[in-house]
């Protein structure tokens, strides 16, 4: 018996303006009003909000997000350009359990590929050892 993985949510204004090395299981969202209806039937196992796209709204999103026990178990991303110690300090309060900062020009690894392959493969493995168990 084959389990599929839940999807990771990816709220953003573009489909591309956050790179995700993954392409399977992402459910991206470009309306800010269909994120909560997005998670309840999705049921996803992360969100990874765009804070240059939603602004202030986030903090809102946040608090909804962590005042209802249904979503207790899910991990909460913040996709940054840059950071910001008060804003992140703030952030990390209401929920946000990691930043992603947006990539520098240099030529190296990106530390947002893996923060996000680090997602995918909790994930699985959590998938596998949920197979397991059953």
């Amino acid at each position: 018996m084959q389990i599929k993985p839940k999807p990771l949510l990816v709220v953003a204004e573009a489909a591309t303006s956050i790179s995700i090395p993954v392409k399977k299981n992402i459910v991206r969202v470009t309306n800010i009003s269909r994120i909560f209806p997005a998670i309840h039937e999705l049921q996803p196992c992360g969100i990874v909000l765009d804070y240059n796209y939603m602004g202030n709204e986030v903090e809102k999103i946040l608090r909804r997000i962590r005042s209802n026990p249904f979503y207790n178990n899910l991990k909460i991303y913040c996709y940054k350009t840059s950071s910001h110690t008060k804003v992140d300090g703030l952030l990390r309060a209401l929920g946000v359990q990691e930043f992603i900062y947006a990539e520098d020009k240099q030529p190296k690894v990106s530390a947002t590929v893996k923060i996000l392959n680090n997602i995918f493969e909790t994930v699985s493995t959590t998938k596998l050892a949920e197979a397991s168990y059953n």
